[in-house]
């Protein structure tokens, strides 16, 4: 095949953009049915999943289209780029989101978290909803900076180990 060496970059910009979609829609469908206020978390598990095997699929193109340069190196960029790009557009969304379109919103998942803390009917402990109500508390862009890191931590982390895989992978199919 073709030797390209920004091909890890286009495919790391083109699946973060592609991730940046999936997780404004799941957060204007947490918005649109009040889940983001009752702090329901089912989506974001849906698209915590979506993010991982994507990131699989993407190393796994690339060394199907440049099996000469699949390196640790080379797929993590894949990793990093798609998690900084679906974070940022992300961090877009909310900030847009809390700042302009629901100024309130933060205050109504507060006093959710307060509501919670006064009945003691969720299964969350007193610290984690103490722990919800600060970080929610935090300006919608410092949150989402903390969001473009752990995106990209986890972009990281799910190359290397698909990395590893496929490595491993290849190794057996060889014998």
């Amino acid at each position: 095949m073709t030797q390209n060496k920004n091909l890890p970059i286009k495919i790391g910009l083109a699946l973060g953009a592609a991730l940046g979609i999936v997780v404004i829609s799941i957060g204007i469908i947490r918005y649109k049915t009040g889940m983001i206020v009752r702090n329901e978390q089912t989506l974001t598990y849906v698209y915590w999943t979506i993010f991982a095997l994507s990131i699989f699929l993407a190393v796994s193109r690339f060394r199907k289209l440049d099996a000469s340069s699949f390196s640790l190196g080379q797929t993590v960029k894949i990793g990093i780029l798609a998690g900084l790009l679906s974070g940022a557009l992300y961090t877009l969304y909310i900030v847009i989101l809390n700042n302009y379109v629901v100024p309130d919103l933060s205050s109504k998942i507060v006093q959710y978290y307060k509501q919670e803390l006064a009945s003691n009917s969720s299964g969350l402990s007193k610290e984690d909803i103490l722990d919800s109500m600060a970080v929610t508390k935090l300006n919608p862009a410092v949150r989402g900076f903390i969001y473009i890191f752990v995106c990209m931590a986890s972009g990281t982390l799910y190359s290397i180990l698909s990395t590893i895989a496929l490595k491993r992978l290849h190794i057996f199919r060889i014998k």
